[in-house]
Parts: C-alpha cells; sequence; structure tokens
C-alpha cells in the first residue's frame, strides 16, 4: 500500500528528521520487538535513509530482510498465548508504514505549530487492507496540532503506554495522518 502524505516535502521532512534525532538522542527511543537484534541496531539508520530520501515503500523493503526480524511471533486468541512463523513481507510492510508515518505526522505537527498553525485533521493516508476498529473512529476530528504533537506515541510507549491517549497513528497499521484544516 502507498501512502499519501500531501506535505511531505524537504521542509517536512527535515523537521522529521530533526524529531527523529531528538527521541534517538533521548535515552529510550522506540524500538519494536518484532526486531531482530541486529534489525533494531540497523533500524534507526534505515529509517534516517527513508525520512531523507524516501516513503514507507523504500522502508518496506529496506527491512524486509529475514535476518532483521524475530523469526516467531507470539500473539494472544481467545486468551491463550500462541506463536506462529513470523511473515515477514508483511511485517516489514506494517511496522515501515506504522513508523513513517509516525514520524511524518510528529514532523508536520511541529511544522504546523512553528507555522502558528493551530489545528489540524485526521485523515487516511491510505485505503488499508485491514483497520483496527479504534482506528476508525478518529478519522476526521479536527484537533489541536499541540496535542497531535504532545501525544506523540502516547497510547504505546513507553510501556505500557497510556491506552486512552489519541496517538496518531492509532496502532500498528493504522493508515491514518494528519493534514491542514
Amino acid at each position: 500500500m502507498s501512502m499519501n502524505y500531501a506535505e511531505l516535502d524537504e521542509k517536512t521532512r527535515a523537521t522529521m528528521l530533526s524529531e527523529f534525532d531528538a527521541e534517538q538522542a533521548g535515552g529510550n527511543p522506540y524500538r519494536s520487538k518484532a526486531l531482530s537484534v541486529k534489525g533494531q541496531e540497523l533500524f534507526p539508520q534505515l529509517m534516517r535513509e527513508a525520512i531523507k530520501n524516501g516513503t514507507e515503500v523504500t522502508l518496506t523493503a529496506a527491512i524486509a530482510d529475514a535476518s532483521l526480524w524475530e523469526q516467531i511471533e507470539k500473539f494472544m486468541r481467545d486468551g491463550v498465548a500462541r506463536e506462529r512463523s513470523r511473515d515477514i513481507p508483511k511485517s516489514a510492510e506494517r511496522l515501515a508504514m506504522t513508523e513513517f508515518s509516525t514520524w511524518y505526522v510528529r514532523g508536520l505537527a511541529r511544522r504546523l505549530m512553528d507555522e502558528g498553525v493551530e489545528k489540524c485533521q485526521v485523515c487516511r493516508g491510505a485505503q488499508p487492507k485491514w483497520e483496527p476498529g479504534d482506528c476508525a473512529k478518529h478519522e476526521g476530528l479536527i484537533l489541536d496540532v499541540k496535542d497531535v504533537y504532545a501525544n506523540h506515541r502516547a497510547r504505546y510507549w513507553p510501556e505500557p503506554g497510556n491506552k486512552v491517549a489519541l496517538s496518531i497513528p492509532l496502532a500498528p497499521g493504522c493508515p491514518h495522518v494528519i493534514k491542514r484544516v
């Protein structure tokens, strides 16, 4: 799936990169537990490259190497802990879309605040293959840009997160980003 990032220009990319680097230097950067040790080591550089010159599509290709992933995926079904072999292409696509969108939203929110813009709207970046139920409820909401910026990853990071916070994207696989009103 290819996302539409309406304001993905050099100015937004520079802000995205600045925000990403600040999180990396902050002592507790987010890392997907689905990535292997090698994947966690390489991901920041691959993310930087995507922010500078790519999109979620180029990031997907960069992280699709099986050596970057934990091969077994743990999950819950009907209250029972289970395991299965990880679907690497699907995992790479989901992480790339979620992470690139997270940094796009963070960078665009910072840019809008710097420009004196106070409101933004939650919108779809693309039509998803599947959609988390909570995700769709927020489409079209008009939010304070400062709140979007402040709630960066708040729903899930640092763990356990604040489950009532409205982070955009809301969850892994969420196709939502923000736009100017």
